[in-house]
C-alpha cells in the first residue's frame, strides 16, 4: 500500500508541477509552450482550467503527504538511532550527578568578634 502511495505522490507531483509551468502569469508570455498553448485555450479558459486542476492536485498532494506521514509514523516505536553509541559526552554536569544524594558539610562557625 505504501508503494503504490508513493508512486501516486510521484505522479501528482509531476502532474503538479507541469500544471504549475503551464499557468500563464501576469503579463508575462512565456509559459512552458510559450504561445503554442493559446491556440488551444483562450487566455480566460486556459486560466480557469489551469488554476482548477491545480487546486485539485495541491489538495490531493496535500492530503497524500499527510496520509503518507501517518502511515509511516503509525506503529515505529523503535528509532535507528536506539542502538547507536552516543558521539559526545553530554555538556551538562547534570547528566553525570550521582545517584544519592550529596551528604552536607559542616561549616565551623568563626567566633564571633566585639
Amino acid at each position: 500500500m505504501v508503494t503504490g502511495l508513493m508512486i501516486f505522490h510521484g505522479v501528482i507531483s509531476i502532474l503538479l508541477i507541469v500544471t504549475v509551468l503551464l499557468q500563464f502569469g501576469k503579463g508575462a508570455e512565456a509559459g512552458l509552450l510559450g504561445g503554442a498553448s493559446e491556440a488551444v485555450f483562450t487566455g480566460s479558459q486556459q486560466g480557469n482550467i489551469l488554476s482548477k486542476v491545480t487546486v485539485v492536485l495541491t489538495i490531493l498532494f496535500l492530503g497524500n503527504c499527510i496520509l503518507l506521514a501517518k502511515i509511516q509514523s503509525g506503529g515505529e516505536t523503535k528509532s535507528l538511532l536506539d542502538s547507536a553509541a552516543p558521539v559526545a559526552a553530554p555538556l551538562n554536569s547534570d547528566a553525570q550527578a550521582p545517584a544519592t544524594a550529596p551528604e552536607e558539610t559542616k561549616t565551623e562557625q568563626a567566633p564571633a568578634t566585639k
